[in-house]
């Protein structure tokens, strides 16, 4: 039954992410002994991101978190099953009212793939009919480290059924969730908190009677239902767009002068878990580029020199990284149209 497909690639640097899953990561493992400071250290992520009501975070800094849980926990196998139980209809408010008022079951499971990229954008779903069985396929649109196989279906999975029981009114008869990869060890721990469940079975399914995609949800609005169709749109939309703006908030704070001087392209993508090709992909569609950010940067340091400190032009050309003073009088002439005298005597008979 599984099915493959030729899918688009995914970027995984963009804030796509909902803010809320890695807050689930956090507090599982908070419960477990690892504090957010700890699990946070050495990230690209920070606490600032995570409390931000409304973020996203991207799927490489989510990747980033999972793998340092899994790295304090001694590779606790469960921690897929655990996050799968607790995403639930709750975890994204505005797609949990627009399935609830879907008329039926099958209305919902469409819609839900429909917008899944909503809420993960690396999973893919698929809904097919075999005889009386209907099938939902879940598979990815890229590679993942093999650490995070497991762990990526196995919150899937649990998570797609807890999202879906929920429509059913807490109770789905006759589902089973179907793993591509053998019996882990850590199944009969959680046997009586999952509905049947079978291993090697060559793709990551969730099975069930077919008849059961009409049934009624209790909750369906048809006007309801299209009100939300045309919000979550809007909301996808303005996701993407915001994702492209997002490159330049990540970026500026990394600009600033260290103690060897101001970072090179290779520096800054070194701390954003990026490759250069793409921090300049990214930055030609913000209509920028990294000379010019850095540029801007520099030029306000030197006018703050100017401005606010006694240093001569040489000593501050010098601070900057210019070899020679008149390398950096050219530089900040083309930044300003005045060389750093002339806009330092400007500045003076402004006081």
């Amino acid at each position: 039954m599984s099915k493959q497909a030729t899918l688009p690639s995914v970027d995984i640097d963009i804030p796509s992410v909902p803010v809320e899953f890695a807050r689930l990561i956090l507090q599982m493992c908070a419960e477990r002994g690892y504090p957010r400071e700890k699990m946070l250290l050495g990230l690209n992520i920070t606490v600032a991101q995570v409390d931000e009501d409304g973020a996203c975070l991207s799927i490489r800094q989510h990747m980033s978190l999972l793998l340092k849980g899994i790295e304090l926990s001694g590779g606790e196998g469960s921690l897929g099953y655990e996050l799968g139980l607790r995403i639930g209809l709750s975890t994204h408010t505005l797609v949990a009212m627009t399935l609830l008022s879907q008329s039926t079951i099958g209305d919902a499971i469409r819609l839900g793939i429909q917008f899944s990229q909503m809420l993960v954008p690396v999973y893919r779903g698929s809904l097919e009919q075999e005889e009386n069985l209907a099938v939902l396929d879940i598979s990815m649109d890229m590679a993942i480290p093999d650490k995070l196989y497991r762990y990526a279906y196995d919150m899937a999975l649990v998570s797609v059924w807890s999202s879906l029981l929920s429509l059913f009114g807490g109770v789905w008869p006759d589902v089973e969730l179907w793993f591509a990869y053998p019996e882990p060890n850590y199944y009969a721990a959680y046997r009586d908190r999952l509905p049947a469940c079978r291993f090697d079975m060559g793709a990551n399914q969730i099975c069930f009677p077919s008849s059961q995609l009409e049934r009624r949800i209790q909750t369906g609005d048809p006007i309801m239902a299209q009100l939300m169709r045309e919000k979550i749109a809007r909301e996808m939309k303005a996701r993407k767009q915001q994702g492209k703006a997002d490159i330049l908030t990540l970026l500026r704070p990394h600009l600033v002068r260290g103690t060897e001087g101001y970072p090179d392209m290779d520096a800054v993508c070194a701390k954003l878990f990026m490759s250069s090709r793409t921090l300049k992909r990214k930055l030609n569609q913000a209509g920028t580029g990294f000379q010019m950010l850095l540029d801007d940067v520099r030029c306000k340091d030197a006018m703050r020199l100017l401005c606010h400190s006694h240093l001569s032009i040489e000593d501050i050309a010098i601070w900057m990284g210019f070899t020679e003073p008149a390398n950096f009088t050219h530089a900040f002439k083309r930044w300003t149209g005045a060389t750093p005298s002339e806009w330092r005597e400007q500045q003076r008979r402004k006081i």
